[in-house]
């Protein structure tokens, strides 16, 4: 297994229907249970990063945008 970007270890206790859940779909995909929450993590990630780039484009920051009362 290659793991040379894999530094950190991480421990786990799921209940019974989570680790159904991981054992199942890294079945169905045919990866380990490692493989799999690793793609969960990831996918979390990249949703997370939307989220908050949509948030800055819809809301923006308290600066970007000057109002009226700051012209003179």
């Amino acid at each position: 297994m290659y793991t040379k970007d894999k530094m950190n270890r991480i421990t786990l206790r799921l209940n019974e229907h989570q680790f159904a859940f991981v054992k199942n779909n890294s079945e169905v995909l045919g990866i380990s249970p490692s493989e799999f929450l690793r793609m969960v993590v990831n996918a979390t990630m990249s949703a997370s990063q939307k989220v908050t780039v949509n948030a800055k484009e819809v809301f923006g920051r308290e600066n970007d945008e000057g109002n009226s009362h700051d012209k003179l």
